[in-house]
């Protein structure tokens, strides 16, 4: 499917982002080829959608304040990456399964989908994942990469490195990754400070469809707490799980946080493609809460003990068991023990 033109709203929101001030209604008409009753009936309508613009007679047109999350924003901010086109939902079974659906049926490479609020948001080995409104990130992305259905755990490597990597830079949170998909808050050797060293800030999930010998789609969930607080969270996830906003103290915007992930993803995407995965894996491991640690992996009913030493060529990670062999784990899950 072709990309599309952007929108009126669209348009509106960049022209008053970019002006220093108040531009006029006559200069936005003219700009934008349309009448000053279409300009003020589009104002209207994005005022309905959260956006603070204020008006003056003679001055025209100020925008004062975006709303938490601005699909306007997002679209006029990604358009050097190949995430142009951007579909919005406020509610939505799963953005996962939605984009799956949609990458089956052709829908072009970069596609992203977001939502406000996930009904049957999910997680890995088909696990329940928290999705209210108005709180989180839930975003989907379609990739049609051409790597070997064997590297495609390199996209969820790839991907945890391009979040981790935006979260850092726009926050005071100090994020890194447990194998495979987790992002975290660092322990206290970096972050200095205990109450959620080594909770949960969200994850990936990674779903393809491939032959023996190519990737026709893959798609790429990213899940995200981000202005959620701790009254929200359920009991059995209390303990273990946080937000940006619990960690830094103020409340974020999802806006910026998406479209920073976005970019990150835009460009470690293209290391992956034209660098292979040597570069991916290095920074990986740079970022990894997991390397060096004394780790638990449970693997369906059995649970492995040792020190988690590397990942290898194909992302497994490669433990060191007590008696000095070595296990290679290609899915499960890892506790760090203390």
């Amino acid at each position: 499917m072709k990309n599309k033109n952007p929108s009126a709203n669209e348009n509106i929101i960049r022209l008053l982002n970019e002006g220093a001030g108040f531009i006029s209604g006559e200069n936005i008409a003219s700009t934008l080829k349309v009448s000053r009753a279409a300009v003020w009936k589009r104002i209207n309508i994005l005022r309905q959608k959260g956006y603070f613009i204020e008006s003056l007679p003679a001055k025209g047109y100020r925008l004062t304040k975006s709303p938490d999350l601005s699909l306007e924003e997002i679209k006029n901010s990604l358009q050097k990456t190949i995430f142009k086109d951007i579909i919005y939902f406020q509610h939505i079974d799963s953005t996962n399964t939605h984009a799956m659906e949609l990458a089956s049926k052709g829908f072009q490479e970069g596609t992203v989908l977001i939502a406000d609020e996930q009904i049957q948001g999910r997680g890995r080995l088909g696990r329940k994942w928290l999705s209210p409104a108005g709180k989180n990130l839930y975003m989907s992305v379609i990739l049609k990469p051409h790597i070997l259905p064997q590297d495609a755990a390199f996209l969820t490597l790839m991907s945890a490195v391009a979040c981790a990597s935006a979260l850092r830079r726009l926050t005071s949170v100090p994020v890194s990754i447990k194998w495979p998909n987790d992002l975290m808050v660092s322990d206290l050797s970096e972050c200095g400070h205990a109450t959620q060293a080594g909770r949960k800030l969200g994850g990936i999930l990674t779903e393809i469809k491939a032959d023996m010998d190519r990737i026709m789609h893959a798609v790429i969930g990213i899940g995200i707490n981000i202005n959620l607080d701790a009254e929200d969270m359920p009991d059995e996830i209390k303990d273990t799980a946080t937000s940006i906003k619990n960690e830094s103290g103020d409340a974020q915007s999802r806006t910026l946080i998406a479209v920073e992930i976005l970019k990150e993803l835009d460009r470690w995407y293209n290391i992956l493609l034209n660098k292979g995965k040597v570069t991916i894996k290095d920074k990986w491991l740079k970022l990894s809460s997991t390397i060096g640690r004394a780790v638990k992996v449970t693997v369906m009913d059995t649970i492995f003990e040792g020190t988690a030493m590397d990942i290898d060529e194909n992302g497994m990670l490669i433990l060191q068991l007590s008696d000095n062999s070595f296990k290679k784990i290609s899915a499960g899950d890892v506790t760090i023990l203390r």
